[in-house]
């Protein structure tokens, strides 16, 4: 396997030139800073350029501009932005958030993020989330050997070339942070690897005094990782169950076949609208497909989307739809809900099986109830039997009417989800088809791991 991690380092490995230029528009950024007067104290170069574990190309900077911490949240705002903005003048920059807002733009072809945190002395002493991320740099520029940086490279790559590898909510994936964490744990790429083969469902990783009661408040995720820098925090929290399954199946496949495309996502051959055609003849699909509202938390709109799309799923059950199978997809412009059913048109007539013919109290109940029958009672297989009338059959007419209910009751974000949302059959989804979605169609209908 040795030739093997030699070559995807060979494509992974920033260049001495890519380091450098990452140092020089730190420095020159820096200065920048701290020419300007103010309350802040030291800027902070954090997150995996700084720790040099990061791959190559990534072109991001997250620099934390430190405040004293007799500065008040809103002054720590408005100052911290204040600075972001002289510091992006003349170039494209955005408000973004995270616990609090700050400034995030394009500078000299590098994402770079400019981040107010307060300057506490230890993990346990934060005032907000983001006073964490220079505890976490510290830590693990203290922690990792020289050689394990490269070990980190592979496993951040191994993530990123099976869809999990991430820190936000559209991911549910595997910061990475706790990629670090696992190599300092597991040492190497393949120890680590090895190790992922053999999870279960709860896992707990500890670090240095964290206990197994600290991961009690976590019980019924996936996988814990207390954080070595605050142990009331899981750093892989963001984890779904089904990435979780994910990468401990795809470590499996990569133990059995150790290949190159379990580190570099083969280009999807996408279906043809032809071939497309036959597959949607053969299945019963059906979507919602609306907008990503402008001017919102991404990581906590993801959430939502999630929520929404179970509920859905939920509402098409009520009305005696089997779903075999759902999924979300979005390039945070457009946002598609995708549902195979069993059926997507229901037989008018329902059939209702009640309780045996000989359960005085329970038939009584079942009979009382309000009911347009139109056909029975009858007794089958020993049961009291009836048939009623469905009052919706078609899956396109339930969303559209689940939709409309939702406008009202939803909020925000949501409610305009809803208000634009289309519900597409066959005829628009080859409609649809095209771009970033077909490729992600395609794979769905295909139902193949990427790295299969």
């Amino acid at each position: 396997m040795k030739k093997l991690y030699k070559k995807v380092l060979k494509q992974i490995t920033p260049t001495k030139k890519e380091k450098n230029l990452e140092k020089k528009i730190f420095k020159e950024i820096e200065e920048k800073i701290m020419k300007i007067k103010g309350r802040h104290s030291c800027v902070n170069w954090c997150g995996s350029s700084a720790r040099d574990t990061h791959l190559r190309n990534d072109r991001d900077l997250d620099l934390f501009i430190m405040f004293d911490t007799e500065l008040s949240e809103k002054e720590l705002e408005k100052k911290g932005l204040k600075i972001g903005k002289m510091v992006f003048k003349g170039q494209k920059w955005e408000k973004a958030y995270s616990q609090h807002p700050y400034i995030r733009g394009i500078y000299k072809g590098f994402d770079v993020e400019i981040v107010p945190s307060y300057k506490v002395n230890s993990g346990t002493e934060i005032k907000s989330a983001v006073d964490r991320t220079p505890f976490h740099n510290k830590y693990i520029l203290n922690k990792i050997k020289e050689k394990q940086k490269q070990e980190v490279r592979l496993l951040k790559q191994f993530m990123k070339g099976i869809d999990a590898y991430g820190a936000d909510l559209k991911n549910c994936s595997m910061p990475g942070y706790a990629l670090e964490l696992l190599i300092i744990h597991y040492e190497t790429f393949e120890n680590a690897i090895k190790e992922i083969s053999k999870w279960n469902k709860g896992k707990i990783i500890l670090f240095e005094n964290a206990k197994e009661k600290h991961a009690e408040q976590f019980k019924g995720a996936p996988l814990i990782i207390i954080d070595p820098v605050d142990a009331h925090r899981n750093v892989a929290s963001a984890l779904s169950n089904e990435q979780f399954q994910r990468l401990v199946y795809a470590a499996k496949r990569f133990l059995g076949n150790p290949n190159e495309k379990f580190f570099f996502k083969e280009k999807t051959k996408k279906l043809t609208k032809k071939e497309l055609k036959n597959e949607l003849e053969k299945r019963e699909l059906i979507a919602i497909k609306s907008i990503f509202p402008k001017k919102i938390l991404p990581d906590l709109f993801w959430g939502q989307l999630r929520r929404f799309l179970k509920k859905s799923e939920t509402h098409l059950k009520e009305h005696d739809f089997i779903v075999e199978r759902s999924h979300l997809w979005s390039d945070e412009k457009e946002i598609v809900f995708i549902f195979t059913l069993r059926e997507k048109n229901l037989q008018k007539i329902k059939t209702i099986t009640g309780p045996h013919a000989t359960d005085k109290e329970n038939s009584k109940k079942f009979l009382d109830k309000k009911r347009k029958i139109v056909a029975g009672p009858y007794i089958k297989d020993g049961r009291i039997t009836i048939d009623i009338e469905r009052k919706e059959t078609q899956s396109k007419k339930v969303l559209e009417n689940f939709l409309k209910k939702m406008q009202k009751q939803e909020k925000e974000a949501l409610q305009i989800f809803c208000k634009k949302a289309k519900v597409l059959d066959e005829k628009e989804i080859i409609k649809h088809y095209k771009g970033e979605f077909a490729e992600y169609l395609t794979r769905y209908i295909k139902g193949k791991e990427i790295f299969e």
